[in-house]
């Protein structure tokens, strides 16, 4: 998102509703809470992931890129998901900061909120997340396509160019 002498054109989540364009852009958020955006990207036989860690003031705090060797989309999405708990545990916000979680897939994304709809396969990567969870005091997930997610998504694309 472009930032105009130093503050974002929208503040909160209500004014990019009001405006409607939801989804679609990053909006920092409110005080007292940091925003982790991650995406997982999938080419041709390759999976790649990012993620980035923003404050209120949209600084970004902490990035993450890399391949999985796991070669299915949705497995990846979940395991990003579980990486971001994890980034934000070992970097010590817990206490400091409530989370954000924000992705872009529909399915993971009632996955999260849906424990019954969650596919067998990715019990593994659900129970790391429930982990994480237990551990973080509060934590609030939400969906965004690739436009309000930008920053995520190049860094799963550059995951995925980098070689070896």
């Amino acid at each position: 998102m472009r930032q105009f002498g130093g503050f974002f054109p929208y503040r909160s989540q209500s004014d990019i509703r009001k405006s409607g364009l939801s989804g679609r852009l990053w909006c920092p958020p409110s005080v007292g809470w940091v925003k982790f955006n991650v995406c997982s990207m999938e080419i041709e036989d390759k999976v790649g992931c990012g993620g980035v860690l923003r404050d209120s003031d949209g600084v970004a705090r902490a990035l993450f890129s890399g391949p999985f060797a796991v070669k299915d989309f949705f497995a990846a999405e979940v395991g990003t998901i579980s990486m971001a708990l994890d980034l934000f545990l070992a970097m010590g916000w817990k206490g400091k900061s409530s989370l954000i979680i924000e992705f872009g897939s529909i399915e993971v994304f009632s996955w999260v909120e849906n424990k019954g709809s969650r596919p067998w396969l990715l019990n593994t990567f659900f129970k790391e997340i429930e982990i994480g969870l237990s551990r973080v005091s509060n934590v609030s997930f939400s969906k965004v396509d690739k436009h309000g997610n930008k920053m995520a998504f190049a860094l799963a694309i550059a995951s995925l160019k980098r070689p070896g």
